[in-house]
């Protein structure tokens, strides 16, 4: 029987043997060959990988690995081209989880991690032994108190001897107690560690096996690209203005952002504004059929639960994580930058030709699998605009600088976020919208404390409410002071509003706007302002307000 198992557990070894070495038997007469990475265009979202390599083939048929190939790709979209007359015959994509390789740093975190967790192991062992001292130790006590023969003086010792005993043990365990919550806090932190140091610094493991034909023994340049999901760009701005009287100091950046499993090293970036997953087919109109509602009538309020669970599409987790990270890796050597005597944007080239925006940069760039956004250089622009001030101060007394760029259209921008500094300080951080067609693009640069403005209730004007027959008039009345305390003199759009009525029975009478613009339709009251240094303006709105006297308005 012991020979029967002996054996049969011997052709088992074999078996499997013979299944692990198949793969490689397979591929035995395989060339491998490294591609190197050499170009890569980053979309909104996904971004497309040229590599480049050099294979020398045989006469006839042979097959090639090629290694150094990121995860997620697009197999769609997978293209190799040969010279010298070699036809590429075909071609897949496999994953060789057998050439795995950790990197130093993840073995580091791996091996003290291991160590962790056999002193924490050794520790629960000595507890285990002084949880069964202790349980000695008390049965011990229990049976010394009830000794026949055993004099008080002998009892008492014996009992003070465990319960010395016993306090030595559970002081012992508070120790390990101890050191083993400071061995859990390790291994916590080891662990976050190794999470970021394997996203950091995980290779893939893809290959392209490529089968070519050649008519005879040659040296043969290949081109392969391909396009992945996981990797993508945002767009960010900084927004400079020293002085009102100058131009603003726009620069344009670009948060690049790729987890493709292989590092992007000295690789040529060109940013597009397309974007592969949106699609390239045009949308075509189906017919539109109407019919009778035969269900019951939902409430209104249901209807529009309904309308807001189907309509809120869920934002893309990866692109959140490259806005929300803020980590920014430099993208070319701190050394490199130092040699380049031109601002970074004077290396990159805009093509507005095709259907979507190119910025090509000739400087070599370093992007790592990490997920993080990486800030890449495109353009550094003075751009002429018109500053101005706004103030709501019904809202808020606060004047807010704005200035209103001319021919933005150039700028090829895209909507992003942008950080403000006014004056060489940091004010805060704003939004360039650029999906509304418009003559200026209005750029808020934040608060100006020295803009002073202050509203109040005009006491002496607003009287009490007066009754003229079914009807109640109310007056309101308001005053306004603005004053500049800049050196220079500056424009202020002061905005207010008057209520409009959305019953036929309340009416409102009596405005006066004090040289403003009014909009009726909108009910807005716009002032604008050209005033002095240290100027001071009164500005006053006043209205009424007519009602039923039985009624109460509702809105004041």
């Amino acid at each position: 029987m012991t020979a029967f198992y002996s054996r049969r557990f011997s052709i088992s070894l074999l078996s499997a043997s013979l299944a692990l070495a198949c793969p490689a038997l397979a591929y035995a007469d395989s060339l491998t060959e490294k591609v190197r990475l050499n170009d890569v265009t980053v979309f909104i979202r996904g971004a497309e990988l040229f590599n480049s390599g050099k294979v020398s083939l045989p006469a006839g048929e042979s097959e090639v690995v090629f290694t150094n190939i990121a995860s997620g790709l697009n197999e769609q979209s997978l293209m190799i081209e040969a010279d010298n007359g070699v036809v590429v015959q075909s071609s897949g994509v496999r994953r060789d989880y057998l050439s795995e390789n950790l990197s130093p740093e993840v073995e580091s975190l791996k091996k003290q991690i291991e160590s962790e967790v056999r002193a924490q192991s050794k520790l629960n062992v000595q507890r285990e032994v002084i949880q069964a001292q202790l349980a000695i130790l008390e049965s011990n006590r229990a049976l010394g108190g009830e000794k026949e023969g055993a004099s008080v003086e002998q009892v008492n010792q014996m009992l003070q001897l465990v319960n010395n005993k016993m306090r030595e043990v559970l002081l012992t365990d508070i120790d390990l107690r101890e050191q083993l919550a400071e061995i859990d806090k390790n291994i916590e932190k080891l662990n976050k560690q190794l999470a970021e140091a394997q996203q950091k610094s995980g290779q893939a493991v893809n290959q392209v096996v490529v089968k070519f034909y050649s008519p005879k023994a040659v040296t043969s340049d290949i081109k392969l690209s391909y396009v992945i999901r996981d990797a993508g760009w945002v767009p960010t701005y900084d927004v400079r203005v020293d002085n009102i009287t100058q131009p603003v100091k726009l620069s344009y950046k670009a948060n690049v952002f790729q987890n493709s499993g292989i590092n992007w090293d000295k690789v040529n970036l060109t940013l597009s504004t397309g974007n592969p997953s949106e699609g390239a087919q045009a949308p075509r109109l189906m017919p539109w059929y109407i019919d009778l509602n035969k269900q019951p009538l939902l409430s209104v309020s249901k209807m529009k639960n309904d309308v807001m669970e189907v309509s809120a599409p869920a934002p893309s987790n990866a692109l959140m994580g490259a806005e929300l990270d803020g980590n920014f890796a430099e993208g070319a050597g701190l050394e490199q930058r130092k040699k380049v005597s031109k601002p970074l944007s004077d290396y990159v080239v805009t093509d507005v030709g095709g259907v979507n925006t190119r910025f090509s940069i000739t400087l070599p760039y370093n992007i790592a699998a990490d997920g993080k956004g990486h800030s890449v250089m495109i353009k550094q622009v003075d751009v002429q605009g018109d500053y101005r001030y706004v103030v709501v101060p019904k809202l808020e007394q606060d004047a807010f600088l704005q200035v209103q760029l001319k021919a933005w259209e150039n700028l090829n921008l895209l909507p992003g976020k942008s950080n403000i500094f006014f004056e060489g300080s940091y004010v805060g951080q704003g939004y360039i919208d650029t999906r509304y067609i418009k003559d200026t693009l209005d750029l808020s640069l934040g608060r100006d404390k020295k803009i002073l403005v202050n509203r109040e209730n005009a006491k002496l004007t607003t009287a009490k409410a007066e009754f003229f027959g079914n009807s109640v008039n109310q007056q309101y009345s308001y005053t306004m002071d603005v004053r500049n305390t800049r050196k220079e003199p500056i424009k202020l759009v002061v905005l207010d509003q008057i209520p409009m009525s959305r019953n036929a029975s309340v009416t409102v009478d009596s405005v006066q706007y004090d040289g403003a613009s009014y909009n009726k339709d909108t009910g807005e009251v716009q002032w604008l302002l050209d005033l002095a240094p240290n100027e001071l303006r009164k500005l006053s709105l006043s209205y009424t307000v007519k009602s039923p006297k039985d009624e109460r308005v509702v809105g004041l």
